[in-house]
């Protein structure tokens, strides 16, 4: 039995239906949706997976959804991040929580996905918790493998769309700071097929694994494209990270929900590219381009 968290976000769904034709068993542990039209729980017993709703932060719950499993797969992290969210609690915690599980109940097998960027150098919370508990899954003694893939897509994608209130901003677009940092957007089927391969991969062990697709972007280039794919004209305007942070800090007291938040001017100042992609290099895969179904996502939602 595979114990799958996080299996109802974007990655998830690709992980669950690939565990599920190689006939894997699997557990998925979910907080569920608060948003009454999302399908993605019916879709999980549809496909033939015990499903067990419940925050990943309930050690007690999650160690009862442990028992009798032979691997634990960890999907669970906040991006796009918003503006309030814990960011140590979903990053660190829940890692501290499922590694004291897998030591109490000697399950050996952690497949961990951190992000391309968590290497301790760039800023924010968002990388400095996702470095703070590949540290820990370095540390464990198990039989542990670390996935690194840049920025996922699919259907959707996620850090896009945090980004389409500056992209769709009328006259201008404002970009924060030079925009010049990279990042390689990668399907999450290229990243869930990845995960499935290693699992059983004795070579996998003990190792980390960048995954990045076969397009590099800067991030004022990626936003200027998805602004002329919505027929937006009007230039582009760098500004500072201080201007920046200082409208989102405005906007959050009177916007709680505000799309430009710190977190999100923190990923807009890092890279998330990599020269060593394992996706082409380990595991033997032709990644799917973002630029070959760009209009189509950059239309989603």
């Amino acid at each position: 039995m595979m114990l799958l968290l996080g299996g109802t976000g974007l990655l998830g769904g690709h992980v669950l239906r690939k565990l599920r034709e190689e006939l894997h068993p699997v557990r998925l542990y979910s907080r569920g949706s608060r948003d009454w039209r999302d399908a993605s729980v019916q879709d999980v017993r549809q496909k033939g997976a015990e499903l067990v709703i419940a925050d990943a932060l309930d050690l007690e719950k999650l160690s009862k959804a442990a028992e009798g499993c032979t691997a634990i797969i960890n999907l669970i992290g906040a991006m796009p991040p918003r503006a309030g969210t814990d960011m140590k609690a979903v990053h660190v915690q829940v890692v501290k929580n499922i590694l004291k599980i897998a030591e109490e109940q000697h399950i050996q097998r952690f497949i961990h996905l951190s992000c391309l960027g968590a290497d301790g150098s760039n800023p924010g919370d968002y990388f400095r918790t996702k470095y703070e508990a590949d540290k820990l899954v370095r540390q464990a003694e198990l039989y542990w493998t670390i996935l690194r893939p840049s920025y996922l897509f699919a259907d959707r994608f996620p850090f896009l769309e945090a980004l389409m209130p500056m992209i769709r901003f009328p006259i201008l677009m404002p970009v924060v700071g030079s925009g010049q940092y990279e990042i390689q957007p990668v399907h999450a089927e290229d990243v869930a097929s990845c995960l499935v391969s290693a699992l059983y991969d004795r070579e996998t062990v003990s190792k980390e694994f960048d995954l990045a697709g076969p397009d590099t972007f800067t991030i004022q280039e990626l936003m200027e494209l998805a602004r002329k794919a919505h027929r937006m004209t009007g230039s582009s305007m760098n500004i500072s990270a201080q201007t920046a942070s200082n409208a989102a800090d405005n906007l959050g007291k009177w916007l709680p929900r505000a799309s430009l938040n710190v977190e999100l001017i923190q990923l807009m100042l890092s890279n998330s590219a990599t020269d060593k992609n394992a996706l082409t290099s380990y595991f033997k895969r032709e990644p799917i381009a973002l630029s070959d179904c760009f209009q189509k996502v950059v239309s989603a939602r």
